[in-house]
């Protein structure tokens, strides 16, 4: 068994690029395959399915990134990042805003995560976990199958979110003289996804002051300053819009007031699908409340989420241990995901949750193993496991909130999986090879 199992490893080893290619293949077709796009001719993108679907369409009715509450047309926004907006308004260009829209939504949100999965392997030795590591993993998700967030950008953030982790590690990891052209490579990437998902920029900011430490504080030096500038640069021009829309400075989205507001308030619970049952969501946001949304066309939007913002601190404020308990509650709804604290199971994703519950334990003695192999991947994983869900802690959990980075817990939670395999694989071959010799021994005392 152990020779066997030894022989498939020679195997590997000798055409490891092939295997990965077609490993790649592989989990793209199973994604697909797992995840089926189906043609529902009742299916649209009408206005008022989601904030991006209502911006695509003012983007598309009246060329203006405008209006994303499906209660009353609020004016100019900059209420989410205009990325996927406008993706989608592309889409719903083409293909309309009916079913035939909604299908193509569908089969571009597989697609993006077919592409993810497929890259797995890819990601995973990069980052120094190795291939097959990917390839468990990305297997692991498949059988998991987390649902898809079809209105939403996070599995093209997390797409995204990965690549630049990668780009980082081969940044470090490149020669002095390769690095400056890394470090375009790495700031331009960065400065897209900080565009496309803003909660990113604290992670990277952790990165640049890790970077100046390192290079010890050398600003204008010619590697690090285009991880400066370059993400500045990109984003300039919708700041620059901003402040010509608003008359202030806004980076990139303003709707930090209005979400701890909604989130946090009298009637507010843990999660959003909780506070839409109660009834406190319709009370409390513009996108179902119309008195609510006249006060953002009345004010504008920046300076309406300037007076939530100061509504929600008052009553953070005021209610210091029930805004605790909702914190602590997103915390573990965050990491582990469920719609309500109890051990019964009613959106029939079991499978899933549990799958995730158990990698993301694994994660915690797989990134242990990743510190010991290569510390430099793991400090780029727990900058983003640390920094990366602080925003979400304080505003209303939803699953989608931590698809960007659930692709690290199935990468570091495979790590115990693909060490104990390979523990096993050892301890197989090691058997054999003792019982081998013991058995020529053997055969050389018979002859004697």
């Amino acid at each position: 068994m152990g020779m066997l199992v030894r022989s498939c490893i020679d195997f590997i080893h000798v055409h490891r690029k092939q295997l990965s290619l077609w490993a790649s293949i592989a989990l793209f077709v199973a994604t697909i395959i797992r995840y089926p796009v189906r043609f529902d001719p009742n299916d649209s993108l009408r206005r008022g399915f989601g904030e991006p679907t209502s911006l695509a369409h003012a983007l598309i009715e009246k060329g203006a990134f405008a209006n994303p509450f499906a209660a009353l047309d609020t004016g100019p926004s900059a209420h989410l990042s205009p990325v996927f907006p406008a993706f989608m308004a592309l889409l719903m260009k083409v293909f309309g805003s009916g079913s035939a829209g909604a299908y193509a939504l569908k089969w571009a949100t597989t697609l993006i995560l077919a592409l993810q999965l497929a890259l797995y392997p890819r990601f995973s030795r990069i980052l120094g976990m190795g291939e097959m590591n990917g390839i468990i993993g990305a297997s692991v998700w498949i059988v998991a199958r987390p649902v898809l967030s079809i209105g939403w950008e996070a599995f093209y953030a997390a797409l995204l979110v990965a690549v630049v982790c990668c780009c980082y590690r081969l940044y470090l990891a490149s020669q002095p003289e390769r690095s400056c052209r890394m470090a375009w490579l790495l700031g331009s990437l960065a400065g897209f996804l900080i565009f496309v998902l803003p909660t990113m920029a604290l992670v990277y900011a952790a990165w640049l002051a890790l970077e100046m430490w390192r290079q010890k504080g050398a600003l204008w030096n010619r590697s690090l300053l285009p991880l400066i500038l370059l993400p500045i640069l990109m984003n300039a021009p919708w700041t620059i819009r901003n402040a010509l829309v608003f008359h202030r400075f806004v980076f990139i989205r303003d709707n930090l007031g209005l979400e701890l507001s909604a989130s946090n308030n009298d009637c507010a619970q843990f999660g959003v699908t909780a506070d839409i049952e109660s009834g406190c969501f319709d009370k409390s946001h513009p996108n179902h409340n119309v008195v609510e949304a006249r006060k953002v066309l009345e004010m504008g939007e920046a300076n309406y989420n300037d007076s939530r913002l100061h509504e929600a601190l008052r009553w953070i404020g005021s209610h210091p241990a029930r805004f605790t308990k909702l914190t602590m509650m997103r915390f573990l709804a965050f990491w582990f995901p469920t719609e309500a604290f109890t051990i019964h199971y009613t959106s029939g994703r079991r499978l899933e949750r549990y799958v995730i519950y158990l990698m993301t334990l694994l994660s915690v003695p797989g990134l242990i193993v990743l510190y010991r192999r290569d510390f430099r991947s793991a400090v780029i994983l727990v900058s983003c496991l640390a920094i990366f869900p602080l925003t979400y802690y304080l505003v209303q959990f939803e699953y989608r909130f931590r698809y960007p980075i659930l692709w690290v817990a199935f990468l570091l939670g495979a790590v115990p999986i693909t060490a104990s395999a390979s523990f096993l694989s050892r301890l197989l071959t090691a058997r054999d090879k003792s019982g081998s010799e013991t058995e020529s021994t053997s055969g050389q005392l018979v002859a004697e």
